[in-house]
Formats: structure tokens, sequence, C-alpha cells
């Protein structure tokens, strides 16, 4: 029998092919992780240091616990992640606080002359409002003059992203989308050039790197290093003055159309109502996970907490999702996943067969949907039919706190200001909607709000 096999009942999880000695796999709803004779060997190195208890214990490192061992293998238990998010889907602070994760878990593991052999966001998940490192897969033994291998790679998909959204104002997020293998130095170096090179990180990180590219293509750099005598204090210093870059690199967004959304007179008139009627559907039963789609500065995502396990807050305006993932960091029972997602476009299946980063609506299925004053968004501003968004949340098989905004609503007018009449889809009106809605959902209450009205849907069996 192969040492990789998959446990009893075990589905490989498409996402994790990349290193041969640790492969995962879902056995009903836990999570097992399969270490061949070389990952096992590391495994045991790791699990003899402190380390292992220390960072579980401080929540740093997800739960793992060993269901069997063998020399020639190692199975292994993980506390199962509520929802799957990726550094695409991001802000600002959650993507600097996983770069600082994982510096300090390699600095510690050096301390025990063990290393982290990549460095990657994808081993990250966030979980309980703060990240936390999944990949136990990734530890190893230090080699004696090894250098720092993950380097390259925490910059590419780390450092350069920051650097590129705090000096350069340009969202990595889609460059990260666009690219899992994250950003070469090149790119990086086209979008920081004058006076932000002074900039820290850009010059030691960036510049050197852009030039090192064009000599050492067809070198072994990291043989290289290991014959000029490599040291772990090298490695040490070069995280520290990591830690000192990621400290100084801050970003100062301003405002944008939505960050000063919950303060418009029409919000503050209306928010009484909403706020009564999602409590009222939220008391009626504990929920596993919820997503608030257009979620703002995350108000309802907040009220929801304590009725249900997960509320994934999406919006697709990175300040209202920093500001929020800011507010809640370090709170306790920390129940919300603040992402930053267009619903207009999604985060689609990426990597190997498209399955190896999952799109959203393969990373669990909601109980309960908030969309709130989103529809207006979908249809007027993205152009989809209104029939294809109710058939989109039909497709999900959730109950639905839905938001009718109507065609003669402000915020309506506001968005079709450079639209001609024949550029609004014509099926946006209500009747069509409770035409619609009437065919895919059973009614379970509504209740109007000024202009608006406000609709509790459950699917229909």
């Amino acid at each position: 029998m192969s040492t990789g096999a998959p446990p009893a009942g075990g589905i490989f999880d498409p996402g994790s092919f990349r290193d041969p000695s640790s492969r995962v796999f879902l056995v009903g709803d836990e999570v097992r992780r399969v270490l061949t004779a070389e990952g096992a060997s590391d495994w045991r190195a790791f699990a003899a240091s402190p380390l292992r208890d220390r960072w579980i214990d401080d929540g740093r490192l997800i739960g793992t616990s060993e269901v069997s061992a063998s020399a020639e293998r190692v199975e292994l238990r993980h506390e199962a992640v509520p929802f799957w998010s990726y550094p695409y889907e991001w802000s600002f602070s959650m993507l600097r606080d996983a770069a600082q994760l994982h510096l300090e878990l390699q600095r510690e593991a050096l301390e025990y002359d063990l290393t982290l052999k990549d460095a990657t966001p994808y081993n990250i998940q966030f979980h309980e409002g703060r990240p936390v490192f999944i990949d136990v897969g990734s530890l190893r033994p230090l080699e004696e003059g090894e250098p720092w291998i993950g380097y390259r790679q925490f910059c590419e998909l780390f450092l350069f992203p920051l650097l590129i959204r705090a000096h350069a104002g340009v969202a990595f997020q889609p460059m990260l989308r666009g690219s899992l293998g994250g950003i070469p130095p090149q790119t990086a170096r086209s979008m920081l050039r004058g006076s932000r090179v002074w900039r820290p990180g850009v010059l030691a990180d960036v510049v050197l790197q852009s030039r090192a590219d064009r000599t050492v293509a067809n070198r072994d750099v990291r043989t290289e290093l290991k014959q000029a005598g490599f040291s772990k204090e090298m490695i040490l210093n070069n995280l520290r003055r990591l830690h000192k870059v990621l400290a100084k690199t801050s970003w100062d967004p301003g405002t944008s159309t939505w960050s000063s959304y919950a303060d418009c007179e029409h919000v503050g008139t209306h928010r009484e109502a909403k706020e009564a009627f999602v409590a009222a559907v939220a008391a009626e039963q504990h929920r596993s996970l919820v997503w608030d789609l257009g979620a703002n500065d995350g108000y309802f995502s907040r009220l929801l907490q304590g009725h249900a396990d997960t509320i994934v807050a999406i919006d697709g305006d990175e300040i209202v999702v920093d500001r929020l993932y800011q507010e809640l960091r370090g709170t306790n029972a920390n129940s919300v996943l603040p992402l930053v997602m267009n619903i207009a476009d999604p985060s689609p299946g990426l990597g190997w067969r498209g399955r190896e980063r999952r799109r959203l609506e393969d990373r669990g299925k909601p109980d309960l949907i908030l969309m709130l004053a989103v529809v207006h968004h979908l249809v007027v501003a993205s152009n989809i039919p209104l029939v294809e968004v109710i058939d989109w949340m039909a497709s999900l098989g959730s109950e639905v706190v839905f938001e009718w905004v109507p065609p003669d609503d402000a915020t309506v007018g506001v968005l079709t200001l450079n639209k001609t009449g024949r550029e609004v889809h014509a099926d946006y009106r209500e009747e069509v909607f409770r035409a619609k809605i009437e065919d895919r959902f059973d009614l379970v209450r509504e209740t109007p709000v000024a202009n608006r009205t406000l609709f509790h849907l459950r699917p229909r069996s």
C-alpha cells in the first residue's frame, strides 16, 4: 500500500497536491493529513519541539493531533476551518497580519533548528478573527548552511502586494487572483519607481531582486549560498529586518464611494426597522454559516454574532472591509470573517484544473444570506438581469433576507445618472420580482420600510 494512500472513506482535497510528502483528505466532516515517510520524519522533528503545543495553545497553529503513526506514514487530524478564504479576498491589514504571522513562526522555528520550506499565504487561514497557520507539512529540520528558501515566495505573495498597495495605491487583490504565484520582482519594480524606491523594503527587496533576476536565471543560487557558508543568524537578521519593514508599511486609503455609506441620512432612518427585521429572523434558529453580501461596515454581520457560528461579511470595497477587520481584530468570540469581493464578479475556481482554489459557492452552503440594499447594484450598476439574480439566490438553497429597492429610489437614480432607459434591464420591476420569488421561495414575512420592502424567503424543498 502506498504510504500516501487516503484514509478509509477519505476524499482527496484538490488543493493539496503540490507537496508529495503531505496530502490533505476529508473524512466526513474531519480534515485529515497523510504524511509519507519523509513527511513523517519532518513531523516528528517538529512534534518533539515545544513549538507544536505552544502554537496550538496560543491559536497560531490549527488544532492538530495524531490519528495513527508508523515509520512509513503518519495520519493527522486537523481542526476544520469553518470557511476557507484566499489572499486575493483579504484586505491590506489581513494580508499584513498573515505576513507577520509567517515571519514569527519562521523565526521561532529557527530557534529549534527547524524551518518552513515555503512561504505562501495559502498556508494561512483566518479563524475566529485572526490568522492561523494550517500546514504542518511545511515544517522540516534546517540543513546546515541552508538559506531561507522561502524568501522570494514571501516577497512575491506577501511583501510586494503590500508595498504596491501602500506606496503605489494599486489594489493587490486582482493581481493575486490573476496569478496564484504572486507578483514577480520585475512587475513590482515597474510600479515602485521614483521616490518610492526609498520607502522601507523597496530598494532591498524589490529593486535588488529585479536586478538579480537578470543574472541568476541559470544558476543554482541555493547551492551557491550554502557553499558560501550561509548561517542561521543571517536568516534571523533578514526576518527581523522584514518585520520592521512590515511595521513601517501602512495604507492610508482615505475615503471611497461607499466608505461613508452608513452615515447617509436614509441609512440611519431605515436601520432601526431593518435591524428589528434581521434580529427576528436571526432569533428563529441558530445558523452554522451566514453570508452578508454587500456588508459595508458589517453592522448586520455583527448583529448576527451569537446567532451563527460563522458570518462571512463580503463587500467589494476594500476600505470598509479593512476597517471592519481592524474593529473586530482581537475581540472575543469573533465569528465574523470580512472578505473583499465583488458579488457581480465573485471568486471563481482557480489553479490547476480550476479546482486548486475553490469558487465562493463551493466553500460551504450558507444557511442564511443577507442581501440588504444589494439588488440595485447587481441589476442597475452591473447590468445583471433581475431574473438571473433570483435564479442564483435560489440555486444556493438558502434562506434569504432580501431588501427590494425600487427603480424610483434615490440611490438607483445615482446609479443611472450616466445610463439611458434602454441600458437598464426591463425586468427590474417589483411585479417581476414577486412573480419570480413565488416560483422559487416561500415568503415567510415581508415588511415595508419607507419606499423599500424587506422579505424573508425560505427555499422550497
